[in-house]
């Protein structure tokens, strides 16, 4: 191919957005000399280079090239013993910093290609280390990079003072002479203005006159020393610069071998990693080339220079038995940028690049022509068709079967009659070649030709009749019409000239061509069902997803509250057998008899046997049992059981041991009254009963939690036959002291309650007599 070929499908102009991801110049220039390579090895090795790239950006990898510089040039005149400037030698510091980095940012497993050529980068260490110990970053030989130019340097600092020092003498002594107070300088030389009637008052050399001719530039014989120290000090400075340049020079050259093989090393990875820049830039993957047959698909497709955010991603494809893709349809509809997308990604494959596609599975060819864009030539005497048949004679001369061809408007430029015919046998003859053949075209009666041939793949990109615009989708095996009269008519063409041309139109179309324009149009109205279906089963396809996903994260918080109560249950079923275990300790340490205290902890174990949430079981319906004096009953509460003596608002007033008890009526259970046991003479056991306490304490406890434990009390009270207790309630919000008072108001055992006094706890405590 030649260039104004890779020009036409934008090759260069793609090549130059691979370039802007460089770090060298020199990266950057072979970018963009890209050509087609003819070893297949190659390609595929820098394509898996590029892949390894994009893998390593894509993971977070940070390898930075700035400091990349062109060193080839330096490191010949090096060799040619030319001594390198600061700034050159710079530029070497660089690119040694950028080798450091590099040789130990890939690793052997994720990136063994990239590892592989980083491993055989000579790091020259020694040779950074001198040269920023010399030169700046400003690209200046240090002031101390040696031990005499540190000296020369504070000579050069002393002498400047001291010629300071004595021109302002000469000023201050010689002041009526002078035109001005200030020094100049001229030739790098302090000066001094004097009166031209005084120039040769003092001495010394004249540097030259003012424009009026009044004043002249004099170094008189006090400042001629002072100068010359100034000067021989920086010529000194110089010769050890140069010197210092002249030994770096030297250490460069000899590890010019080792820097010429870096700089070829970093060339190639630089190279990769742009390309792997390009990649996340343009949604690009790496083409896979095969040399099976001549199958092609890519997917997901873009044209590198289109907007990606507005482009059409589009899916093309070749089967082994397609030698030739034949793409149709409007004007302005795309066909061209169809015909370049394609073309392109196979010139990029082929110099080793990657594409602007999801996947991209490509065959090998040797040899590739392109016919596209208008060529005529004034100079060559040569017509739109002449140069498109110059061209077409030439490519059916030397194609063959390792060949592809890309024809834009195939046999455009004449008649419409002979162009189609022409047309139709360079189609032919190429297929009979073997060469893979990609075209575009107008004509009916190709068209017809490429829907009947059995090895022609007919596709068309869509165009809308309804909105005069193009979609810029393209449809596989669908031969879109030129919707020449619609886009005449939306460019102003007027409506008799439409109207009569449609008339010639049906007068000179055969009946192939009808039948072929009834085809396309059913072809088109099948493909919008196929899109609207296309739609349809997407967005059930979202609804199926989505109520997957939301009965995964129902299921999900089902099983986490089911943990979460199982974890509830597991704590308080801890927490009850703790409490078991207190009671039956306090049990253990009283007597056998059955004393009150044993009542109550009794009592409290007969609790824990209760479901832990009854809310969360079902109880077995209870049959509700109506209780009357005299009845004998079972009070679980207390493990005790006794007499009704009287029955009043749901409170039961028992007989236990003998002492009155009250209870809530559903708090008893009926029972046999038990038989009196014979009474058998046994050994006198002393009983000790622990004093029962005289005061409740309700301070940190709910309402509901202290009313439950004042109930209790009250009860164990009157059982034990005390008359007179105390309640600490504390003082708070008042709500549990309110609820205290109002409890106690309504109990039947309740002869008087008042607070307590100030040294039984003021407000924060109730007296509460008994009856």
């Amino acid at each position: 191919m030649v260039e104004h070929e890779f020009e036409a499908l934008d090759f260069p102009v793609v090549l130059e957005q691979f370039a802007s991801f460089a770090a060298s110049s020199k990266t950057a220039q072979k970018i963009r000399e890209a050509t087609i390579l003819e070893d297949v090895y190659l390609m595929r090795h820098d394509l898996s280079l590029a892949a390894e790239a994009f893998v390593y950006l894509q993971k977070g990898g940070m390898l930075s090239l700035g400091g990349l510089r062109d060193i080839t040039k330096h490191v010949l005149t090096a060799q040619k013993k030319i001594t390198l400037l600061p700034s050159e030698l710079l530029d070497i510091s660089f690119f040694l910093s950028a080798c450091q980095a590099t040789s130990q940012a890939f690793d052997a497993q994720q990136s063994p290609l990239l590892h592989e050529i980083a491993s055989t980068l000579t790091p020259c260490k020694s040779l950074s280390q001198q040269i920023d110990a010399s030169i700046d970053l400003s690209g200046q030989v240090r002031m101390d990079a040696t031990a005499k130019l540190r000296h020369l340097n504070n000579a050069l600092i002393q002498a400047r003072a001291d010629l300071a020092n004595g021109a302002r003498r000469f000023i201050r002594t010689h002041e009526s002479s002078l035109v001005d107070t200030v020094t100049v300088s001229s030739g790098s030389r302090v000066c001094v203005l004097v009166k031209a009637t005084d120039k040769y008052k003092f001495g010394g050399m004249v540097h030259g006159m003012s424009q009026s001719q009044a004043a002249c530039y004099l170094e008189p014989d006090a400042l001629v020393e002072l100068n010359n120290r100034v000067a021989d000090t920086l010529m000194e400075i110089e010769n050890e610069k140069k010197r210092i340049c002249q030994e770096l020079t030297s250490i460069v050259s000899k590890n010019g071998q080792a820097l010429l093989s870096n700089d070829e090393s970093m060339e190639i990875i630089d190279m990769a990693i742009a390309k792997g820049h390009w990649m996340n830039v343009h949604d690009g993957c790496i083409p896979t080339l095969h040399t099976k047959n001549h199958q092609l698909r890519i997917e997901h497709a873009v044209h590198p220079l289109l907007d990606p955010k507005k482009a059409i991603a589009n899916r093309y494809s070749m089967s082994n038995q397609t030698k030739c893709l034949m793409i149709t349809g409007s004007n302005m509809g795309g066909k061209t940028v169809t015909l370049k997308t394609i073309g392109l990604f196979l010139l990029l494959a082929h110099c080793g690049y990657p594409v602007s596609a999801h996947e991209a599975l490509l065959p090998l060819y040797s040899q590739f022509y392109f016919d596209i864009g208008d060529e005529q030539s004034i100079e060559n005497n040569l017509s739109t068709f002449s140069a498109h048949a110059t061209k077409l004679a030439h490519i059916v001369t030397h194609c063959d079967a390792n060949t592809f061809v890309l024809l834009d408007e195939i046999g455009s430029g004449t008649d419409p009659q002979e162009g189609a015919s022409l047309a139709q046998a360079v189609l032919e003859t190429l297929m009979d070649k073997g060469a893979t053949i990609l075209t575009s075209t107008h004509y009916s009666q190709v068209k017809t030709f490429g829907s009947t041939h059995p090895h022609i793949q007919v596709g068309s990109v869509e165009f809308d009749p309804e909105t005069l615009k193009p979609t810029y989708r393209y449809l596989e095996g669908v031969s879109g019409s030129s919707c020449a009269f619609p886009i005449a008519r939306q460019l102003g063409m007027p409506q008799e000239v439409l109207q009569r041309a449609n008339e010639i139109k049906e007068e000179n179309e055969s009946e192939t061509t009808r039948q072929l324009e009834v085809l396309e149009q059913r072809q088109a109205q099948l493909q919008k069902q196929k899109d609207r279906f296309d739609t349809l089963i997407a967005n059930a396809h979202d609804l199926q997803r989505q109520a997957k996903h939301d009965q995964e994260k129902w299921q999900e918080m089902k099983e986490r509250l089911d943990r979460e109560y199982a974890k509830e249950l597991d704590d308080m079923l801890y927490e009850k057998k703790e409490e078991a275990r207190q009671i039956i300790k306090v049990l253990r340490d009283q007597t056998n008899s059955q004393n009150h205290e044993q009542i109550e902890q009794l009592g409290k174990l007969d609790a824990l046997n209760q479901p832990i949430e009854q809310g969360k079981q079902e109880q077995p319906n209870k049959v509700e049992i109506t209780f009357k004096e005299g009845d004998y009953v079972r009070i679980p509460s207390l493990n005790n059981h006794g007499e009704i003596q009287s029955i009043r608002r749901g409170k039961a007033n028992v007989l236990v041991n003998g002492r009155r008890v009250v209870v809530s009526v559903d708090q008893l259970l009926p029972m046999e009254k038990p038989k009196p046991p014979k009474r058998i003479r046994k050994q006198h056991i002393d009983r000790q009963f622990k004093a029962f306490p005289m005061e409740l304490n309700l301070i940190g406890m709910r309402v509901e939690e202290g009313m439950n434990a004042l109930d209790h009390y009250l009860d164990q009270a009157v059982y034990h036959r005390v008359k007179n207790v105390r309640i600490i309630h504390g003082m708070g919000t008042g709500a549990l002291r309110n609820a205290v008072w109002a409890n106690l108001r309504k109990h039947p055992q309740v002869k008087q309650i008042t607070s307590a006094g100030p040294g039984e706890g003021g407000l924060g405590a109730t007296l509460v007599e008994l009856k």
